[in-house]
């Protein structure tokens, strides 16, 4: 017809290009999903949502997209990826089961998606009977390639793909062709930007589907060694190079298969896994929970690698596990971190690692200084220094100075702990270690509270926090700790209304992170400014037995504000009363204690 009409023009819509001459190929996308935090009108211009909605209609006359159903519904389009069939099917089911049961449902998707039209042809009346069809219609090899793809969360490249695919049958170049077919056959998603190797997905219907497949076939736990293997070798110089690139550079590589070593580590660390790969993909992945400010996570992924370290397990594999452990326990678990981060010195020092030795060492004198122990953070400082000076790397050296200065602080030198803050700053400007050194700017105004200038500090806290609100960088803790120690320095002003105002954002971001009780002596403080004493007490027993129980000497800055303000309990309580609050105060919680100072 196109060779023998002239002007003829045909619209064919197909599952893949039909590869005729002249074919212009438009590609059409699942529908746009909403957003989870979206208001029920802003939901409502989601294309996915609007065809949910519309369908559920036709079961259900009375159905309306509302506040409270919103979140429901939007969570039902995403997980089906916005597939049209999809979201019919599940829109069917609203005649019978509420929006939350059917979200509960759609992990076993294909057993729920069954009630299509009469209608329509056989193969569209179920989701399992679409794929079917579609899964059919492929080559035996294509087959292959789809289902061992299945193992992939989040994406995956050319490289990753040929690597976990491929077997002695199937080289490595033919799993390049047939995604190639697969992608042209829509089953596999192709990401391909302006700059940067293309990159690949499954949607989580057909990933679903294939990982059946895999399953039938007898391959799911040879093709996740396979995965976990060729993540194991994608970050095995991810601690050194987290070290040496900037933080952009380091996240563009490594960040982007968080997803993929989750269930990598689910896999591996599991009963039915390989603990050696495990044990080795949680160390050398150990910076990614740290840079993507996941810490309760990357903890508890840390701790169950440990479980499973065995007398055959490398000494850097431990190594890497017991400072990134350390790392992330940070100044909200100082007694464990510094175990941590002295077991990671002893093994770097076994191994003769000098960067790593100097690193955890500067690592062990952070936790020394934070649990209150600067003659020992004296001396490791003393050795770090020359093993990183040789080293010239940026970053490791900043992270010298950065902690160098907190000793300085915590033992009364404030004017030398900001030359070296300005030092660290320098340095991790200069590493690309933009998170870092918006960090630094906050450890600058924090300074510059303790040495009194208080107009000052406050117009760098607002400073820092404008840049942590703008930065993709930012994390909770950051802006936590910059916006409690704002709300610390408006309470010394008297500010107390703007002071709570920066408490009640920033303190619940810290609280989150586990490290609310820092700041807790300011909440205390304020509260008795405002002459609600049985709070500021209570908040103070708090504060002091979170201290006591981490074995944690006050900054400057919060013990000023502790001095102060039990000058002022002193003076309104007759004795024994402020003693009988302060023990009540001592058993809150984290979360209790954060409500509790943040009231009206």
């Amino acid at each position: 017809m196109l060779t023998k009409a002239a002007d003829l023009t045909v619209i064919a819509t197909s599952r893949e290009p039909l590869r005729v001459s002249g074919e212009q190929v438009y590609r059409l996308s699942p529908f746009t999903l909403p957003d989870a935090a979206a208001s029920a009108e802003a939901m409502a211009q989601s294309e996915a949502v609007q065809l949910f909605v519309e369908r559920a209609r036709y079961r259900r006359p009375d159905f309306e997209l509302t506040q409270g159903n919103a979140r429901a519904v939007g969570n039902v389009c995403t997980r089906l990826d916005g597939i049209p069939l999809a979201l019919e099917l599940a829109a069917a089911r609203v005649h019978a089961l509420s929006i939350e049961q059917i979200n509960e449902r759609l992990d076993d998707r294909f057993k729920l998606l069954t009630d299509g039209s009469r209608a329509a042809l056989p193969r569209q009346q179920t989701l399992h009977a679409t794929l079917d069809w579609s899964h059919g219609l492929l080559s035996r090899r294509e087959q292959i390639v789809l289902r061992r793809l299945a193992v992939f969360l989040g994406g995956f490249s050319l490289d990753a793909a040929s690597f976990v695919a491929s077997d002695i049958a199937l080289r490595g170049s033919e799993v390049t062709d047939l995604l190639s077919r697969l992608v042209a056959r829509s089953l596999v998603e192709a990401e391909i930007g302006n700059m940067g190797a293309a990159r690949y997905r499954l949607l989580e219907t057909t990933r679903g589907y294939a990982a059946e497949r895999l399953a039938e076939a007898g391959e799911t736990d040879d093709i996740r060694r396979r995965h976990a293997q060729y993540l194991c070798d994608l970050f095995n110089l991810a601690p050194e190079n987290w070290l040496r690139m900037p933080d952009m550079d380091w996240r563009a590589l490594y960040a982007k298969e968080l997803d993929n070593v989750r269930t990598a580590l689910d896999w591996a660390l599991s009963v039915t896994g390989d603990p050696s790969l495990g044990v080795a993909l949680a160390g050398a992945s150990g910076p990614m929970w740290l840079e993507l400010s996941l810490h309760g996570e990357g903890r508890g992924r840390l701790e169950a690698a440990m479980e499973r370290v065995g007398p055959t397990t490398s000494r850097l594999d431990q190594a890497r596990i017991a400072l990134w452990l350390g790392m992330l326990f940070g100044e909200a678990e100082p007694i464990a971190a510094g175990a941590a981060k002295t077991r990671a010195v002893e093994l770097y020092r076994e191994i003769a690692d000098a960067t790593g030795l100097g690193f955890s060492l500067v690592q062990l004198a952070a936790a020394s200084v934070s649990s209150g122990r600067f003659e020992r953070a004296a001396q490791s400082l003393a050795e770090a220094w020359p093993l990183l000076e040789n080293a010239r790397l940026p970053k490791p050296l900043a992270r010298y100075f950065d902690t160098a200065g907190f000793l300085l602080r915590q033992t009364g030198d404030p004017v030398r702990a900001r030359e070296h803050f300005e030092r660290a700053l320098k340095l991790f400007r200069n590493a690309g270690a933009e998170r870092e050194a918006l960090r630094m700017l906050g450890n600058l105004a924090d300074l510059t509270w303790s040495l009194g200038d208080l107009d000052a500090s406050v117009a760098a806290f607002r400073e820092s926090v404008s840049r942590l609100r703008n930065s993709p960088l930012t994390t909770a803790n950051m802006l936590g700790f910059n916006l409690a120690n704002l709300a610390g320095v408006l309470t010394e002003k008297g500010d107390l209304a703007e002071a709570l105002a920066a408490a009640r954002e920033g303190m619940p971001l810290l609280t989150s992170t586990g490290n609310g009780w820092i700041h807790a002596d300011h909440l205390a403080l304020r509260a008795a400014l405002v002459d609600k004493f049985d709070v500021a007490a209570r908040i103070a027993g708090y504060a002091d037995s979170q201290y006591a129980s981490k074995q944690a000497p006050r900054h400057p800055n919060e013990a000023r504000a502790r001095t102060r303000l039990f000058a002022l309990l002193r003076a309104h309580f007759k004795n024994g009363e402020v003693d009988n609050l302060l023990a009540e105060g001592a058993v809150l919680n984290d979360d209790e204690a954060c409500r509790f100072a943040l009231e009206d």
